[in-house]
């Protein structure tokens, strides 16, 4: 982020009844008269009681935030860290933020005029088939309740089961996991739950593999033999046109992409993976990588550092935390109903929650699909890049998630 401070006089506007009114002492983050870009940082410090902090941004694009506890930052805080305002997910071009400090009916405001200027190329659109559906491929570590892997595989796939109509799903994968569950009950729980929705789920053929994807060397069996869900996947990364979306331990898409690098490099550009919570962020630090990671960390450190090369590198979007926080936060700053009535659909949706919310945070990896696209979201694997981004993005919509639940239960 770069910022760029220019003097000027801030304008305060007290209401009738200033005495009463908060008082907002500095406004930090951008500046009049500056330019700001990327992902900056805008806090209202207040002085005295306040029931709420609101600001409004105008200009290009608009937005309106409240925050009703301290610190109050634009776009909120996780645990008191700012989440960060991305100024990518606007219009480049003049705008005017607004900041209301409220006490009951007094209130204090101030504004600043800047530029946001981020200087964006052109975005890859996300591919789709001909009917303009994304084409999926879901790598899910699902078991059956309590058979060993967290639950919130069987939410996920509920809530893409109430959005099969928005996908070409290629394949979903269970059972995708180096802990040792029962394979064949996690196969018969999913497809007798969610079959009727998604017909290509099959078994993982690295089902309770403890010794994961080992390295990409030449002595990797699995280059001369790939397992039967792995080679599946290669034929199809090839074909192009697919994205694939990592719910759990790596193993598989790792050995694909590992088979491609020593067979078939130039296809290497095909491979486009969005995956939840294989890195770190903020608030969010290891919980998500001890387990995703952890489960098969050769695997995860594997795709990542494919993600950076220089020469035939693949797309590795990193959603980090995003859909956790999502999940933590949809029915409170998000501002939507997350009830889900427990019939049909719902009674899957509700078999595990967080703050009372159906835990449907690996579906962050497909619902940003549907709301609003990932076009100008980073694709090298780099932690952190895409959290605050993700999480906005899936907060803005979360009123519309949750009704489109509850019309989809059937």
């Amino acid at each position: 982020m770069l910022v760029l401070a220019a003097a000027a006089a801030w304008g305060t506007a007290p209401s009738a009844s200033a005495a009463a009114a908060p008082t907002i002492t500095a406004v930090t983050g951008a500046t009049d008269g500056g330019t700001v870009r990327g992902v900056t940082v805008v806090q209202a410090k207040v002085r005295g009681a306040t029931d709420a902090v609101t600001f409004t941004l105008s200009g290009p694009s608009s937005d309106v935030w409240t925050e009703r506890a301290a610190p109050y930052f634009f776009h909120g805080d996780h645990n008191g860290a700012a989440t960060g305002w991305d100024t990518n997910r606007i219009a480049d071009g003049r705008y005017t933020l607004t900041v209301r400090a409220a006490k009951g009916s007094a209130a204090t405001t101030r504004t600043v005029t800047f530029t946001v200027d981020n200087g964006s190329a052109t975005p890859t659109p996300d591919p789709t088939d001909a009917a303009g559906r994304p084409s999926v491929w879901v790598l899910s570590d699902m078991s059956i309740p309590g058979g060993g892997t967290d639950r919130d595989d069987i939410v996920t796939l509920a809530t893409l089961s109430a959005y099969a109509d928005k996908f070409a799903v290629e394949r979903v994968v269970v059972g995708a996991t180096t802990v040792g569950i029962n394979c064949a009950k996690a196969l018969d729980y999913a497809r007798t739950s969610f079959g009727a929705h998604l017909p290509g789920i099959t078994l993982a053929s690295t089902c309770a593999d403890g010794d994961g994807f080992t390295t990409c060397t030449a002595a990797n069996p699995w280059l001369r033999q790939p397992p039967a869900t792995v080679e599946a996947l290669v034929a199809s990364i090839r074909a192009g046109g697919l994205t694939v979306l990592n719910w759990g331990p790596m193993s598989e898409i790792a050995g694909a992409v590992c088979w491609l690098e020593h067979h078939a490099p130039a296809d290497l550009a095909k491979v486009r993976i969005i995956s939840h919570w294989t890195d770190p962020s903020p608030g969010y630090p290891s919980r998500g990588q001890a387990y995703n990671c952890a489960k098969d960390q050769s695997a995860c450190d594997y795709l990542h550092q494919a993600a950076r090369r220089a020469a035939n590198r693949i797309s590795l979007v990193e959603l980090g935390g995003s859909g956790q926080r999502f999940v933590d936060e949809a029915d409170d700053r998000c501002a939507a109903d997350t009830s889900v009535p427990n019939n049909g659909l719902g009674a899957l949706l509700n078999v595990t929650k967080d703050t009372g919310t159906p835990d449907m945070s690996d579906g962050a990896t497909f619902l940003l699909l549907v709301t609003g696209g990932l076009e100008s979201y980073v694709d090298d694997g780099t932690d952190d890049a895409n959290f605050t981004k993700g999480f906005q993005q899936l907060c803005v919509a979360a009123p519309a998630i949750f009704d489109h639940l509850r019309t989809h239960l059937n």
